[in-house]
């Protein structure tokens, strides 16, 4: 198994205290990484945003378990603040979509999965020309 842990703590410091708990697993983690992507984009902080994506995706690169993961304590959840559904959007890798999209499609009404695949697929919302 990868050490998720030692790449967290590089990558990521600002939740080392979590890392450090080694009663807690990489899913613990994973929705505290959450909750640092919410504030880095309620902020527009790209730079953590980078570093918070490209963590969750390394996660989903990895061995089963690690991936599976990433999966359902992160990507399952990216969503789950609607209102910063067009800043998630283009954070999300097109491997993951396709992955995790059958939990969207449990956990959510038709016409909140429509809107995300609009937004996933680059096209305007309805009665919007792109521009």
């Amino acid at each position: 198994m990868v050490d998720w842990r030692a790449r967290a703590c590089a990558l990521l410091p600002e939740l080392s205290a979590v890392v450090e708990r080694e009663s807690w697993s990489c899913h613990v983690f994973l929705s505290e990484l959450w909750q640092l992507a919410l504030e880095a984009h309620r902020e527009g902080d790209h730079e953590v945003l980078g570093r918070v994506y490209g963590f969750a995706h390394w996660c989903f690169q990895q061995e089963q378990f690690l991936s599976n993961a990433a999966v359902v304590s992160f990507y399952e959840h990216v969503f789950d603040e609607w209102e910063l559904r067009d800043e998630v959007a283009p954070w999300l890798p097109a491997e993951v979509v396709a992955k995790v999209r059958p939990l969207w499609e449990w956990r959510w009404p038709q016409e909140r999965l429509t809107e995300v695949d609009r937004l996933l697929s680059g096209s305007p919302p309805p009665g919007r020309n792109a521009v």
